[in-house]
Parts: C-alpha cells; structure tokens; sequence
C-alpha cells in the first residue's frame, strides 16, 4: 500500500548516532483517492540518507515493512495537478448541475403553467358543454311553443271566421227585423193582440240577443288566446279582427 510520509530524525545520546523513521500522514485507496492515518511511525534505515522533514511516498507491505521509498516531490506535484483538474471537472459538473436545477425548475413551471391553462380551457369547455344543452333545452321550448302558437293561430283563424259568420247572421237578422218592422206599420195595427207582430218582434231581439252573446264570448276567446301568444313571445298584430 502506498503511504505519504515525513521523515524524522531523531538524535542519539553522547554516542552521536540518529534514528531514522517515517510518520506516516496519508495512504492511497482503490480509487486512487487519499485518506489520512493516525499517528503512526515505521523505522526504517533506508531513509537515513534524507533529510530530517521530508515527504517521502513509500510503499509497506502488510507486515509493515518498507518496500520501496522515493521522495514525494515531483509525485506530489503530480498528485495535486491531477486533484486540481478533478476539482476543476467537479466545478465543471456541478455548474451542469446548477444549469440542469435551472433548465428541470424552468420546465416544472411551463408544465405547471400548461397544467393551469388546460384546467381553464377544460372549465370553459365544460361551460360551452352546459351552455350547449341549455341552448338544446331552449330550442325544443321554443319548438313547443311554436307549435302550440301554430295550433293558437289555427283556433283563432277558425273562431275569427266563426265570428264573421255570426255577425253576418247578425246583420241579417236586423235587415229581416227592419223589413219585418217596416212591413207592419203598414199592414197592422201595433196594439192589435190578435196579430203576431209583438211575437215575432219578441222572436227577433232573443234571437238578436243570442247571436251577440255569441260574439260577445268568441270575442272574448280570441282576446285570451292573443294574450297566450304575447306570453309566449310571439306577436299576433297580423291578425286582424273584422266586425
């Protein structure tokens, strides 16, 4: 396993000698990350010839023995140039992150601003929908209507020639009263009681009476069907009433 460590001299008694170890700082993962150690320190004799202080790189097997030992100079350059282009790839990464937030939250909201307009125009097609069958319901009133004013215009055209025969009848009646009158100035004596003339004169008011009650009332049910047809929203001034 690959180490990063400093080298340290420590000096012996009067003798004079020194003692040669590493501290051990960082080790290199699998994924050729770094990690730091704890304080460890590893005796090692090949170092002695380095100055106290140094980093060196150093490879130790699993017993903990120093395999192979090179100062860390131009490896720890190295090292800290290809950390420097990953921190620089990370930078770059995260910026297309910020931009995908950026471009993700921008298509949240033109989606939740579509959502929104689809709700309104579904609201105002389901409007449409409603106003569409009060428009059918209203039609087939209005055709309902038309024919129950069609059937009104049929009875009062019927009941207006119905009329116009009574008053024909009526004036016939008066011009046969006025002729019947005339003719019995003539030849009768009013006071008379063996004649028939106060009979027949009483025969003609009742039948005169009869034939304007009969009018009376047609006229009466032409009133009230014209007033049907004004509430139903439809005008009659094309009918004329001859009397």
């Amino acid at each position: 396993m690959l180490y990063l460590a400093e080298v340290q001299k420590q000096k012996g008694g009067l003798l004079g000698g020194s003692k040669t170890e590493l501290r051990l700082l960082a080790y290199q993962r699998t994924d050729q990350s770094w990690s730091t150690v704890s304080e460890e320190v590893v005796p090692v004799e090949e170092a002695s010839k380095l100055s106290d202080g140094v980093l060196v790189l150093v490879e130790i097997n699993s017993n903990r023995k120093v395999q192979q030992i090179q100062e860390a100079g131009r490896p720890l350059v190295n090292i800290l140039q290809k950390f420097s282009r990953q921190v620089e790839k990370l930078k770059i990464k995260e910026e297309e992150i910020n931009q995908w937030k950026q471009s993700l939250t921008f298509q949240a909201q033109e989606l939740n601003r579509r959502e929104m307009d689809m709700e309104v125009r579904l609201e105002q097609l389901q409007q449409m929908e409603d106003e569409f069958q009060c428009l059918k319901v209203q039609q087939q009133e209005v055709e309902t209507s038309r024919k129950e004013i069609e059937k009104l215009q049929t009875q009062i055209s019927l009941n207006r020639q119905a009329l116009e025969g009574a008053w024909e009848h009526l004036r016939g009646e008066q011009r046969r009263l006025e002729e019947y009158k005339t003719e019995c100035w003539h030849c009768a004596v009013l006071d008379d009681p063996q004649n028939g003339f106060r009979q027949k004169l009483q025969e003609l008011a009742e039948s005169l009476a009869i034939v304007q009650q009969t009018s009376h009332d047609q006229l009466q049910t032409i009133s009230k069907m014209r007033q049907i047809l004004i509430l139903l929203g439809e005008t009659s001034s094309d009918i004329t009433l001859t009397s």
